[in-house]
């Protein structure tokens, strides 16, 4: 089961209501489009199911107390698995019960070496076709791996299949976050990674070809060795985004490695962020000199640089890109302190009514440098990703009202976009009913919607529209006239009439005026 399409954007609520009963906290709510259901089926146990062997890779240090329940998750999946537990020196008792443990790959690390060495040293023991590397204070779902392992075994061409991260806190076991991945398609993984972290690195399967590819772990980095392998990642290949929850992350301050280098992570955020910058930065900053890239992937660069508080290099990046530039460009270099003057580019009014992923894929396949504005029927988590790459309006609104822009896009139709349009000929309907009955009636090609959310129908309005534009004459006059009837001043709706009379007659035929 790897949901392809068809999933609602979730509202935070919503979706912090599926990742509790993901816990075990109470049911999974009733929802129309499958979500829930979806993510049930993640959760549960099923038969077990056949493929290619899949490597999960832990990797401990005085965890005793949390690592059987991550040892146990990573045993309870319906996949055929090897688990690999690296012991990097523990003094806490781990060696004594992972001896005791007849089903696992054990490593003993006769002194702490941190994390990459470890890292390294179970990377060379596993053989599994793919590799998943779970914090040993972590916990996989037990339908986890079958669908990021069919994700990913599905798509050759693909080096990793990552999915959603529920966040529970330690002491209370409450939900408390939900982490939506990435959506930004195939095409802008390589940005992504460079502005962001894409996912947690337990919800990521890996193919051990493309892992064998990679350079060692990077060991100066005692924290942040996540987003450097997903940096070296990502030159490799695209990678595959399963909509679900497949993690549960554990929040808590339970310190390990040396006294030199731990610290609370989530007590003290401002110490936390400055020892992290100082791990990542000198790494970061030889990764981008190192690098061959072209104009899109520079301004990625110059807002990773931003990001992690470099701002000098980011100017230096971007001086190299002359003007004219896109409102994406003009953003970043804005982000950096340079300035950001945009070339002036026609406007795009994309509505977000397809599943999750669909709005992002829908505005990679805009022309190049066209400024947006988004309008969400409903709140979305993933917006903000989103705008990293399509600065612009984002407003969530049940109706489109009069708008300066001059094309439409609908996220549920790939590729679709409208010639330019009256903005006042925009109907008081939902928006992607608004923008249905429009195209319908102006004779446009008509949306594909190959991306709507499951079980999503037409407003009796549009529906009336496209079975006027549909249907074989004389059956298409009876939705003409409801069209018309409806909305007796919309100019678009007589416009379809009259256009159905021609055709059928063979001349002009006028439309009769219809009160009310």
């Amino acid at each position: 089961m790897v949901p392809r399409n068809g999933f609602r954007p979730r509202d935070r609520e919503a979706r912090l209501a599926v990742a509790a009963a993901m816990l075990g906290h109470g049911e999974f709510p009733v929802d129309e489009d499958g979500f829930a259901a979806a993510c049930r089926e993640v959760r549960e146990s099923g038969p077990r199911r056949a493929g290619p062997m899949v490597t999960v890779l832990i990797c401990t240090y005085n965890r005793l107390a949390l690592l059987p329940e991550a040892v146990a998750s990573a045993r309870a999946q319906d996949w055929p698995v090897e688990i690999v537990v690296v012991d990097d020196g523990s003094t806490d008792g781990t060696a004594e019960w992972l001896g005791l443990q007849r089903d696992l790959v054990v490593i003993r690390q006769p002194a702490n070496r941190g994390k990459p060495a470890a890292l390294e040293a179970g990377m060379a023991a596993a053989t599994g076709a793919a590799v998943l590397v779970l914090d040993d204070d972590d916990l996989l779902f037990p339908g986890s791996v079958p669908v990021l392992a069919a994700a990913l075994f599905a798509h050759p061409d693909a080096v990793a299949a990552w999915g959603d991260t529920l966040v529970w806190d330690h002491a209370t076991r409450d939900v408390v976050d939900y982490c939506v991945a990435t959506r930004v398609p195939a095409t802008h993984t390589r940005r992504a990674v460079l502005c962001t972290i894409p996912a947690m690195p337990g919800a990521t399967l890996v193919r051990m070809s493309a892992q064998r590819d990679l350079d060692p772990f990077e060991p100066s980095l005692v924290r942040g060795q996540d987003m450097d392998h997903y940096l070296r990642l990502s030159a490799l290949g695209p990678v595959v985004t399963v909509p679900l929850p497949v993690l549960a992350y554990r929040r808590h301050d339970g310190l390990r490695g040396s006294a030199a280098a731990r610290w609370q992570k989530h007590k003290d955020p401002a110490e936390h962020r400055r020892r992290f910058l100082a791990c990542v930065q000198p790494v970061f900053k030889r990764r981008w000199r190192d690098s061959r890239h072209g104009r899109a992937e520079g301004f990625a660069w110059a807002l990773g640089l931003v990001e992690r508080e470099l701002p000098a290099d980011a100017q230096f990046e971007l001086r190299r890109w002359p003007p004219p530039f896109s409102p994406h460009e003009a953003w970043v270099r804005g982000r950096a302190g340079l300035p950001s003057v945009a070339a002036k580019r026609d406007v795009v009014l994309v509505i977000d009514d397809g599943d999750d992923g669909a709005l992002e894929d829908c505005m990679a396949a805009l022309p190049e440098g066209v400024a947006v504005e988004v309008i969400c029927p409903r709140p979305r988590d993933t917006v903000g990703l989103a705008q990293l790459f399509w600065p612009g309006s984002y407003r969530a609104a049940n109706v489109v009202r009069a708008t300066r822009s001059s094309r439409l896009a609908l996220s549920s139709s790939p590729g679709w976009l409208s010639p330019a349009f009256d903005p006042g000929e925009l109907l008081p309907l939902p928006p992607a009913d608004a923008a249905y009955a429009l195209a319908a009636a102006r004779d446009w090609p008509l949306p594909s919607r190959e991306r709507a959310v499951r079980g999503a129908r037409l407003h009796p309005f549009a529906q009336a529209c496209h079975d006027a534009v549909t249907r074989p004459f004389p059956a298409c006059l009876a939705p003409a006239m409801a069209v018309i009837r409806a909305h007796a001043a919309w100019v678009p709706g007589r416009l379809l009439a009259e256009r159905l009379m021609v055709g059928a007659e063979g001349a002009a035929y006028k439309v009769p005026e219809v009160k009310g």
